[in-house]
């Protein structure tokens, strides 16, 4: 069962009122009928089931029926991710949703195909944001992932903070595999991870980050599409989430 976000306001024990776009999309595109009943989260991550009991496009209201506990924390992990060309970059972060990221920085590096347009900057950013909420209320998180404005790798490396793991994605590092580096890692350390365009990080681009403090690693011997690598190194972080496997509803 997917999670509906919702503001703090909308929350008024024992009812939760919804109004606007959820309200809309509740009433006309799900086609929620009085008697179901849905799951919600707050903005203070607070889960609730409710039964709707009022259901027209521009209203919707539930009785809450419990509140539910929240989910175990899993480890943060920032996605520093170049950007993609196309539908790439929307499939992306619609699976790094899925898969537990915290906040996605979409990144301009040396190889980096597509530029971001300064003329279209908010309406890419707020096309990324609905991506990023659409994925998490379906997969059942408590809050959507962040993201970020666009910025080079030196920018990137420069935000990161000290307390953050630096782990750089990188095809040519033959010895470090991510999976056997993560259990040196505090199990809840914050993990920034850099994962380059379609053609890889430049030399001098991954001389640079390791100057800054950065670890390369590896997913194994197969070279593997931009996207591909930034969801298997997530799996492989979030591997052992404490959560049970859902299916989506």
């Amino acid at each position: 069962m997917p999670v509906f976000f919702v503001d703090d306001d909308a929350v008024k024990p024992p009812h939760i009122t919804i109004r606007g776009p959820l309200a809309r999309h509740l009433a006309r595109s799900l086609r929620l009928r009085p008697g179901e009943r849905c799951r919600f989260a707050d903005a203070g991550e607070r889960r609730y089931l409710g039964e709707l009991t009022t259901v027209t496009p521009t209203t919707v209201v539930a009785t809450i029926v419990r509140e539910e506990p929240p989910l175990p924390p899993l480890r943060p992990v920032i996605l520093a991710q170049a950007i993609l060309k196309g539908h790439r970059m929307d499939w992306l972060l619609q699976k790094a949703a899925e898969l537990g990221a915290e906040r996605v920085i979409p990144m301009i590096t040396g190889r980096t195909i597509v530029q971001p347009r300064h003329d279209r900057a908010g309406a890419q950013q707020q096309r990324w944001t609905t991506i990023l909420r659409e994925a998490a209320q379906q997969s059942g998180r408590s809050r959507p992932p962040e993201i970020g404005p666009p910025c080079s790798l030196r920018e990137c490396l420069a935000a990161t903070p000290r307390e953050s793991a630096r782990l750089l994605l990188w095809e040519g590092e033959e010895e470090t595999r991510l999976a056997r580096w993560l259990p040196r890692l505090p199990q809840l350390q914050p993990i920034h991870l850099f994962v380059g365009p379609e053609g890889g990080f430049t030399p001098e681009e991954v001389a640079e980050a390791v100057a800054a403090g950065a670890q390369t690693v590896s997913l194994g011997p197969l070279i593997l599409r931009a996207e591909t690598a930034a969801l298997a190194a997530l799996a492989i972080i979030h591997g052992d989430m404490p959560t049970e496997p859902r299916a989506a509803s």
